[in-house]
């Protein structure tokens, strides 16, 4: 994959891209969650650089609705959409991990481990995968491309290759 594009694919928001670069860029946005994850097992105040990644998934969003000749404003409620699905899933998926501590906890054993821990990390890589892979692919399946030039520019190169950024 070329850097370069990379960088374009993430850290700007203007032309338009077409499925096949969101699922690519998500790719690249999920790798870093998963580093900054597992960094959180050595440093744990390191996760607020999680954040960090709202302006790549920005860039993704509002090039992927140019596509379809949609403003970009419209990635605000992809985002919300992203956010309120983390919490909820989030909610749904922490019992597994909590459930274990609070059997450890009456058991009258240590809670603070780095087994409790691995199991955080565990859950917040399952946690953005779900989530992040999960918006691309609605966003992919509801925004349809327009076949010609419009507000935002050409037509993507992906429109009709596999792999675009080489």
């Amino acid at each position: 994959m070329d850097t370069a594009n990379l960088q374009t694919l993430l850290l700007k928001f203007e032309g338009r891209i077409g499925p096949n670069s969101l699922m690519q860029g998500t790719v690249a946005v999920f790798a870093l969650a998963v580093i900054i994850q597992l960094l959180s097992l050595v440093l744990p105040f390191i996760g607020i650089i999680g954040l960090a990644l709202l302006f790549p998934l920005f860039c993704l969003y509002a090039k992927r609705l140019h596509d379809g000749g949609k403003p970009a404003i419209w990635t605000l409620a992809v985002l919300g959409g992203v956010f309120v699905g983390g919490m909820v899933l989030s909610a749904v998926l922490t019992p597994i991990v909590v459930g274990d501590v609070v059997a450890a906890a009456l058991r009258g054993e240590n809670m603070t481990g780095m087994g409790f821990r691995i199991k955080v990390v565990l859950l917040g890589i399952v946690n953005a995968a779900i989530i992040y892979f999960g918006a691309a692919f609605i966003v992919n399946q509801l925004v349809k491309s327009d076949a010609g030039e419009n507000a935002y520019g050409p037509p993507p190169a992906d429109a009709t290759s596999i792999n675009p950024m080489g």
